[in-house]
C-alpha cells in the first residue's frame, strides 16, 4: 500500500458531503448523559439504579441496549435520510469496530430477512476483533439475540433468521463473488492489501438486493466502512461516490473514558504531529510529504551527549540503569561485493520518562559497507558490549530483520559471539509503513539525538521508503525497526488493557 498519494485539494474531495463528529453532535453516549445527571444523586449515598429508579430487568436491558452506549457520532444516519454509505473516520481506540459491530446486531434486529457481509483485512483478524473481541458482534450482542456462529460456514445465524457471512479482504475480488446481500461492514480498510480498490468494487456489486422491509421504506442496500484514514486511492474513491454518503470523524480523546491513561496520554502527545493527526485524530489528508521524517526537528529534541540524559534512581533512592532496554538495529545488506548496499547499524536507548511515555535515545551509527558479513557482525556485537552497562541485565540485544537472511543473521552473530541475545522479526509491512508511526513519534519530540549523527539524518531527511531505495535506506530502517517494534507497535496493542497486555509482551519478548 502506498504510503502518499498525489495531492489533492481536500476541500473538493468533502464537498457535498455530511461530515458528523462530536463538535457537532455531542460527545456523550445517553449512558453518559444519565451517568452525569445522577452523578449529584450519587454522592448522596444511592445507587445510580436507585437514584433513577430502574428495575433490575431495565438495568439488564440498559447495560445491552446498543443505543444507549453509542456516543452520537457512532450512530448510523436515520433511515429518512436514505443513506448508502457511512463511512466512519476514527483515530486508534475511538471505537470503531464498537460501532461497526452495533451496526450489523441492530440491522440483524430489525430485519429478519437481512443477509450481511462482514469484510475485514484477514480471516483471523475477522474473528479476533469484528467477531470475538471486546467490542465483536458476539461480544456486544445481547443474551436473548445472540447469533450462533458456524465457523466452518464462515457464517453468523441470529435469532430471527437473519444471516452474516465474512470474508477476508486477503481473499480477493473473486471470493465475493456469487453473495447477493443487503447491508456490508467493512473494517479497517487501511489494511487491505491485495486489491483494496478490487475488493470495495466487488462489496458494491454484491450488495444489490432488498428485502420486502427495505422495499417497504425505500431502503437501499448500504455499507458501514469502519477505518482509520489513511490517504489511498481507495479512500479517494470511495469520497468521490457522493450519492447517499455520510462521513463520521472521531478521535481517540472522544474515547479517553474507555481506554487506559497511557494511550490518553500518548494520543495527547502526538495527535497534533503529522502522522499522529491520522492515527489520533482520525483525519483524511492528502498533499503530505514523500519524506516521511521532513517535520521532525533534530535539534529540538537533541541531548548534547550522554551524561546529559538524567540519571534515574529507584524508590529507595539507588542509581536505576539509565535505559529501560538498549537495542541495537541491523539491516544487513544483500549484496556480497565491495561497492554493496551499507549494512545499518542503529544504537538506541529506550526508557520512561516523567511524562509517562518513552523516550528513545539515538546513541550510536554505526553503518558500514562490507562484503564480510563478519563486520558488521562484530561491529553490532561489539555496540552492545560498549552499551549494555546502561541497561538491565539481558535487555541490551541485536535486533534483525529476517526477510532476507532468516536465520544467517543470528547466525553470523553468533559466530562472533554466542552470548549476544539476537532477535529478529519477519517484515510484513513496507518500510513506510513501519517508518510512518517512526516518524509521527520523533515529530512530538519523543526521539532523542545524542550527539550529532549527520549522515543518519541526512538519509532520513530525504527517506521516503519507496521500493527500490537501497542505500538511501539502510541507516533509516536500522534506525526505524526498534522503534517500531518496541515503542510504536506495542503501544498501539496496549488498548484498553493497558500494563497487562504490556507485562505478557514483554514476557514474550523475553522468551524470544
Amino acid at each position: 500500500m502506498a504510503a502518499v498519494v498525489s495531492p489533492r485539494p481536500t476541500r473538493d474531495l468533502f464537498a457535498g458531503i455530511p461530515i458528523l463528529s462530536s463538535d457537532n453532535l455531542g460527545r456523550y453516549s445517553l449512558s453518559d448523559q444519565v451517568a452525569l445527571t445522577g452523578r449529584a444523586l450519587l454522592r448522596g449515598g444511592q445507587s445510580l439504579t436507585q437514584a433513577l429508579g430502574l428495575t433490575p430487568a431495565e438495568v439488564l436491558v440498559w447495560f445491552y441496549e446498543l443505543r444507549f452506549s453509542l456516543r452520537p457520532v457512532q450512530q448510523l444516519p436515520p433511515d429518512s435520510t436514505k443513506w448508502r454509505t457511512w463511512f466512519f473516520l476514527g483515530g486508534r481506540g475511538t471505537g470503531k469496530t464498537h460501532a461497526g459491530a452495533a451496526a450489523v446486531i441492530e440491522e440483524a434486529m430489525r430485519d429478519p430477512s437481512a443477509r450481511i457481509l462482514i469484510v475485514g483485512p484477514t480471516d483471523s483478524e475477522i474473528r479476533k476483533n469484528q467477531l470475538e473481541g471486546l467490542s465483536g458482534i458476539l461480544t456486544l450482542a445481547p443474551p436473548w439475540f445472540k447469533p450462533v456462529h458456524q465457523r466452518s460456514k464462515r457464517t453468523l445465524v441470529f435469532p430471527n433468521g437473519a444471516l452474516a457471512f465474512y470474508v477476508p479482504a486477503q481473499a480477493g475480488p473473486d471470493k465475493f463473488r456469487g453473495y447477493n446481500v443487503t447491508f456490508v461492514w467493512a473494517d479497517e480498510i487501511v489494511a487491505w492489501k491485495k486489491d483494496p480498490e478490487g475488493v470495495y468494487e466487488e462489496c458494491r456489486r454484491v450488495a444489490r438486493v432488498r428485502t420486502p422491509r427495505m422495499e417497504a421504506l425505500d431502503l437501499p442496500a448500504r455499507m458501514v466502512i469502519t477505518t482509520t484514514p489513511a490517504p489511498t486511492p481507495l479512500f479517494e474513491k470511495i469520497l468521490s461516490e457522493k450519492e447517499g454518503l455520510f462521513l463520521a470523524r472521531s478521535t481517540t480523546l472522544d474515547n479517553a473514558a474507555n481506554l487506559d491513561p497511557a494511550t490518553v496520554r500518548r494520543a495527547l502527545r502526538l495527535i497534533h504531529t503529522t502522522d499522529g493527526r491520522r492515527e489520533y485524530g482520525g483525519e483524511l489528508f492528502w498533499g503530505m510529504s514523500a519524506c516521511l521524517y521532513q517535520c521532525v526537528d533534530w535539534n529540538a529534541s537533541r541531548v548534547k551527549d550522554i551524561q546529559s540524559i538524567t540519571p534515574r534512581v529507584d524508590k529507595e533512592g539507588k542509581p536505576r540503569p539509565l535505559f529501560d532496554k538498549v537495542v541495537v538495529g541491523v539491516d544487513p545488506a544483500t549484496g556480497e561485493k565491495k561497492n554493496s548496499d551499507q549494512h545499518g547499524i542503529v544504537v538506541e536507548g529506550v526508557r520512561e520518562e516523567d511524562d509517562g511515555l518513552e523516550h528513545v535515545y539515538i546513541l550510536q551509527d554505526l553503518s558500514m559497507r562490507s562484503p564480510d558479513s563478519s563486520a558488521w557482525a562484530k561491529a553490532a556485537v561489539d555496540a552492545v558490549r560498549r552499551w549494555e552497562h546502561l541497561a538491565p541485565p539481558r535487555k541490551t540485544f541485536i535486533f534483525a530483520e529476517t526477510n532476507t537472511g532468516g536465520s544467517i543473521v543470528k547466525d553470523c552473530v553468533r559466530n562472533v559471539d554466542a552470548t549476544v541475545k539476537v532477535r529478529g522479526e519477519r517484515a510484513r509491512q513496507s518500510k513506510a509503513e513501519r517508518a510512518a508511526p517512526v516518524s509521527g513519534y520523533a515529530e512530538a519530540g519523543l526521539v532523542h539525538m545524542v550527539g550529532k549523527h549527520h549522515a543518519l539524518e541526512k538519509q532520513l531527511g530525504s527517506f521516503t521508503g519507496q521500493a527500490g531505495g537501497h542505500a538511501r535506506d539502510d541507516r533509516a530502517d536500522a534506525f526505524a525497526w526498534p522503534i517500531y517494534k518496541y515503542v510504536c507497535r506495542k503501544a498501539r496493542n496496549r488498548g484498553a488493557l493497558g500494563k497487562a497486555a504490556a507485562s505478557a509482551e514483554d514476557e514474550e519478548d523475553e522468551d524470544e
